[in-house]
């Protein structure tokens, strides 16, 4: 088996991409405040290279998202029904986000 390492550059570019799935569904949802919150850390992601500092900021923003206040967390974890809906589609792209800015932290 091959392990295909990425660097943080193609992470970032991943994260802003999965952000820019995430926001619609989020925003479907009423989550405003956090939408708000994911489009100022996604404008930060775009601005910054990886490993300065308003990168990692942006990073933590996204992760505070899905942990703090706006408790995002709960769109990752759902019971799974018998049919692919926005709740689905919403959890897959919520998972892809915190998955890749865990890496990125």
């Amino acid at each position: 088996m091959t392990v295909i390492k990425r660097d943080k550059k193609d992470s970032s570019s991943d994260l802003v991409t999965a952000l820019d799935k995430l926001i619609p569904l989020l925003s479907n949802q009423g989550e405003e405040d956090a939408v708000a919150c994911l489009k100022d850390a996604m404008e930060l992601l775009r601005k910054s290279q990886p490993g300065h500092a308003d990168h990692k900021k942006a990073v933590a923003e996204i992760i505070d998202a899905f942990e703090g206040d706006h408790e995002l967390n709960a769109y990752t974890l759902h019971a799974k029904s018998g049919e692919w809906s926005e709740a689905e589609e919403l959890s897959i792209a919520s998972n892809r986000v915190l998955s890749l800015a865990l890496r990125m932290r």
